[in-house]
């Protein structure tokens, strides 16, 4: 019997895997069931032959192990069956998927309908010829094919409608434009009615298509309407010639008062400017008279050019000795330029924007004085100048952008530092306060429109802290102290506040001094004094109180120079690192 299974079995292995599932399911509950006799039959022997039935071991037979073997091949066949028929799903999804996409894209019409409608019978030809897709997305995709062949011809009718409310309006649009070129001929500036000739015409062919039914007309039309304008024009520059004759008269008597200049201007005391504007005036008014004809207006044109330059030539050697005079202002700021285009690469930007800007200083107390080589000199100085100074912007502009980074980890450790709370341990909390002060440092910098904001909540709430401690004064002073350093260092402008800051110590310092010598020239009338001088012991305590007010000031201005050499070696430029 378990070999008729079996024999069944392979039979359906030759089929298709998913067609036979249940055919094979049934074999595997009848050979179970076979099995099971056999188990309990052989079990039941053991037992009556005086076994344990906890102690009954039965093995699988060579049929068995054969059976569970074809069970498996089954198995592996349909699921591989499955996932066969799961990619060409798939593969029939994203096909469909396709056409869909294709039809709404139809959608969108263009002038070339009947190429759309061709396009969309073809690709609804492909929609039936793809095969099935999953069953769980087959109700989805056939609604979308669906809608999208429905908006395909909602859009065809709208587009036809509008093609034919289109060919409505040209029609309506070009008979506008035949009253404005019959309005042409009532302009009397023949340049301008050239120019609104031109103007329409472009119109005209701009529109577009008109019915058939109404084209010819209006075609015929507007060859009338051009016909008789463009006759006009034609008329109007017949007359031109006429006047040509007379402008050549009043050229020439132009020309005769430019020789009556120019014969002046040879006698000596010359009025340079006055002849010079005399001159212009008479070129200006030779430009308003209009061509003479061909045959004369170059010669007549030579003629007056000769002239006019004549005077110019001595003008321009008058003042050809006032160069002399520019000489001087010409040589200082030729040697400012070449100090600005020294400068104009560096990129020690702090000290190269100051040496600059004294140069430009400097080349303000030079006027020109009329010299013509001053724009060309100037233009080569602010050149080199904005070269740097375009540079030096856009260097911190990518700098800026460098500490987008820097701003993230500064607001997070911001946030944290304003939910501090103390402990009862101040020495904990020094050390706390340390940390977070060291880990603000290190977080560097940030961008220039956000550095104040930062800092100014920073220290404030580290001052705050600070005073919450139950310290002494003097430690509390000097926490302080370091504070307010590490404040200007983060400034925008921390170089010159640390400066000033170590200026107003040194002056204090040498106030104190100045105090400290007051009071040893009053000791000396006390020293000779015999026994206990109350006023003695009051001034010594003074001085030794002055002078730990200097050693404190001498600290402090020590701190600030170390930090000074730190910015100082921070803004040296790459080339010296």
């Amino acid at each position: 019997m378990k070999t008729e299974l079996i024999a069944k079995l392979e039979e359906l292995l030759s089929k298709d895997a998913g067609d036979v599932a249940t055919n094979v399911r049934a074999l595997q509950k009848e050979y179970q069931k076979l099995w099971t006799t056999e188990f309990e039959t052989a079990k039941q022997a053991f037992v009556d032959e005086g076994g344990k039935a906890k102690e009954f071991e039965y093995p699988k037979q060579a049929e068995d192990l054969q059976f569970e073997s074809l069970i498996d091949k089954h198995a592996k066949l349909k699921k591989d069956g499955e996932a066969k028929v799961a990619a060409d799903q798939a593969k029939n999804l994203s096909i469909k998927l396709e056409i869909i996409s294709k039809i709404k894209d139809l959608s969108k019409l263009s002038d070339n309908v009947g190429a759309a409608v061709k396009m969309l019978q073809e690709l609804q030809s492909q929609w039936k010829n793809t095969g099935s897709v999953s069953s769980h997305k087959y109700k989805e995709v056939q609604a979308d094919y669906s809608k999208a062949v429905e908006e395909f011809y909602y859009n065809l009718k709208i587009f036809r409608d509008l093609q034919e409310h289109d060919l409505k309006k040209n029609f309506e649009l070009k008979s506008e434009l035949l009253v404005k070129l019959k309005a042409i001929q009532s302009i009397e500036n023949i340049k301008e009615a050239e120019r609104l000739i031109k103007v329409y015409r472009n119109e005209w062919d701009e529109i577009g298509p008109v019915p058939n039914s109404k084209w010819e007309i209006i075609k015929q039309e507007y060859k009338a309407v051009l016909d008789e304008t463009y006759s006009k024009i034609k008329t109007h520059y017949n007359g031109i010639e006429e006047k040509k004759g007379n402008n050549l008269q009043s050229k020439l008597e132009l020309i005769e008062k430019a020789k009556a200049l120019v014969a002046a201007a040879s006698e000596g005391n010359v009025k340079w400017n006055e002849t010079t504007d005399q001159l212009i005036a008479l070129q200006n008014e030779w430009k308003t008279v209009g061509r003479t004809t061909e045959k004369d207006n170059e010669k007549i044109w030579a003629e007056f050019r000769e002239i006019c330059d004549t005077f110019f030539d001595k003008k321009k050697e008058f003042f050809a000795g006032q160069n002399e005079k520019f000489a001087a202002n010409r040589k200082i700021k030729s040697d400012l330029i070449a100090k600005a285009e020294a400068l104009k690469d560096s990129t020690d930007w702090q000290k190269t924007s100051t040496d600059l800007i004294r140069l430009q200083d400097n080349w303000k107390k030079y006027p020109s004085n009329g010299d013509k080589e001053e724009p060309k000199l100037f233009a080569r100085f602010r050149k080199a100048c904005n070269h740097f100074f375009d540079a030096k912007k856009k260097h911190y502009e990518n700098v800026d952008a460098s500490f987008e980074t820097n701003l993230v980890a500064k607001e997070a450790i911001l946030a944290r530092f304003m939910e501090l709370k103390l402990s009862d341990d101040n020495k904990a909390n020094r050390e706390q306060l340390k940390a977070i002060s060291d880990e603000w440092n290190a977080a560097g910098m940030v961008p220039m429109k956000d550095k104040k904001r930062l800092n100014d909540a920073f220290y404030n709430r580290l001052d705050e802290l600070y005073e919450q401690m139950n310290i002494d004064k003097t430690e509390i002073a000097v926490i302080q102290f370091r504070t307010k350093i590490d404040r200007m260092v983060a400034s925008e402008n921390g170089f010159d506040l640390l400066r000033k800051e170590s200026d107003f110590l040194k002056k204090m310092s040498d106030e104190i001094t100045a105090r400290i010598r007051t009071y040893d020239n009053n000791l000396g009338f006390f020293k000779t004094s015999k026994g206990n001088n109350s006023f003695l012991k009051e001034v010594e305590d003074k001085i030794a109180g002055e002078k730990a007010k200097i050693a404190e000031l001498s600290a402090k201005r020590k701190l600030i120079t170390e930090e000074l050499n730190k910015l100082r070696e921070a803004d040296k430029p790459k080339a010296e690192a």
